[in-house]
């Protein structure tokens, strides 16, 4: 990550740099084409990114990316509140939006998601049904984007919604890095619920 914001910014220089040098030479006649031999090697694609981490086995990481989602169910079935957090890589991404569609987006450490994640645990309405429909995208054996088309019931009231994360592995084990989930912005913790696989940004599930 470092390395990328290092190549945009030494980009956005150099392209500042070129426009100042451009303003001021404007009248003047471009410069002769460098020559060949001193042109930059060409980028090994192969070497960096997506080119050197290709997935070696996507129906596997599927099938423990699937088996991870049914484990976070079930602790939040039991209540187990100390495994569930246990199954996130703090610290963790959190985005959401208010009421307005204003975004809202927060990093949170361990003890601040605790603190704010406690009360859902607690309060959870043992009425509230939640299904589930995840697609997983797999990026690389440790990086896989997941969207969950789920709907919530409780009582009269059913909602539809979708959300988004990004998971990592670990350390050989699957953990929440970040979520989103819409609607959350601007609210109180306590006593709100959404509907996603894992804790709605702001913690209102």
């Amino acid at each position: 990550m470092k390395r990328t914001i290092l190549v945009c910014v030494t980009a956005v220089a150099l392209s500042g740099t070129a426009w100042a040098q451009n303003a001021q030479n404007k009248d003047q006649k471009p410069a002769a084409a460098p020559a060949a031999s001193a042109q930059a090697p060409a980028m090994d694609l192969m070497a960096m990114g997506p080119g050197a981490r290709k997935v070696t086995n996507e129906k596997q990481t599927k099938k423990e990316v699937t088996e991870f989602f049914k484990q976070q169910e079930e602790f939040a079935k039991k209540g187990d509140f100390e495994s569930a957090m246990a199954s996130y890589d703090f610290p963790v991404y959190m985005a959401t939006d208010d009421l307005k569609g204003v975004p809202e987006t927060k990093e949170y450490s361990r003890e601040e998601y605790v603190a704010m994640m406690k009360p859902y645990y607690e309060n959870m309405p043992k009425e509230l049904k939640i299904t589930h429909k995840p697609t997983i995208t797999v990026l690389s054996d440790s990086l896989v984007m997941a969207t969950d088309d789920f709907t919530m019931t409780l009582g009269k009231q059913k909602v539809t919604g979708k959300n988004a994360s990004l998971l990592v592995k670990r350390d050989g084990k699957w953990k929440w890095k970040s979520m989103i989930e819409a609607g959350y912005g601007g609210m109180p913790a306590e006593g709100a619920s959404g509907g996603g696989t894992q804790p709605a940004p702001e913690g209102k599930k």
